[in-house]
C-alpha cells in the first residue's frame, strides 16, 4: 500500500528533478529541496518504532517442514526460529520509489506453531518513501513525492476472534416462560 503525502500539480516544473536524489546539483533551490527532504526522511525515522534484526538470513526449510516443528529455543537460534509464526525476507523492489529496494517479510505458515490454535498475522509498519513522478513528459524531468508505504517487517500469533454467547437464562420462549 502506497499513501502519497503531497498533489502533483502539471503545470508547475520548477521543482522538477533530473537525477536521483543524491545527484541533485548544488544550486540553492536544489539544495533546499534536497536538504527539505532529507530532513523529512529523518524525522519519519525517527518518529517510527525501531525493528531490531537479527541475523535471520538463514536458509528456512520448507512451509510444510517449519509449521509441523515445535519452535527451537537453542541460544544459538534466531528470532524466526524462536517464533510462533516464523516469517522469511524478500526484497520488494520498484524503480519508481527511493530507496529503491526494501526487505519486507512475509508468514511461512497460517495457523501458529504448537497447539495453541492461533492464527499467524502479520506486522504492518509504515516507511517513508520518495516516489518518482514524471513531471514533463517531452524532456522527461521527474519530480520526487514524499510518501509513506506499508510494508510487513514479521508475523505474529493471534487467537481467532470468538464472540460468547449469552447465558441461556436470559432467553424467554414465546410464550413468556423462562427457559
Amino acid at each position: 500500500m502506497l499513501t502519497v503525502n503531497a498533489k502533483f500539480n502539471p503545470i508547475e516544473f520548477r521543482n522538477c528533478i533530473l537525477a536521483d536524489p543524491s545527484f541533485i546539483p548544488a544550486t540553492s533551490e536544489y539544495t533546499f529541496q534536497k536538504e527539505s527532504v532529507h530532513e523529512w526522511l529523518k524525522e519519519t525515522s525517527e518518529l517510527a518504532k525501531d525493528v531490531v534484526m537479527e541475523d535471520e538470513w538463514k536458509q528456512v526449510p520448507l512451509e510444510r517442514d517449519v509449521c509441523s516443528k515445535e519452535p527451537e529455543t537453542g541460544a544459538g537460534t534466531t528470532i524466526m526460529e524462536r517464533s510462533l509464526c516464523p516469517w522469511q525476507w524478500r526484497v520488494n523492489r520498484d524503480e519508481d520509489r527511493e530507496p529503491k529496494e526494501i526487505l519486507e517479510a512475509y508468514c511461512l505458515c497460517r495457523k501458529s506453531r504448537g497447539n495453541s490454535g492461533s492464527l499467524c498475522t502479520p506486522i504492518m509498519r509504515e516507511v517513508a518513501v520518495l516516489k518518482k513522478v514524471l513531471c514533463d513528459p517531452v524532456i522527461r524531468h521527474y519530480q520526487y513525492v514524499k510518501a509513506i508505504q506499508t510494508i510487513t517487517v514479521g508475523c505474529h500469533s493471534v487467537l481467532p476472534r470468538v464472540e460468547l454467547a449469552s447465558p441461556f437464562r436470559y432467553f424467554r420462549n414465546p410464550f413468556g416462560q423462562e427457559i
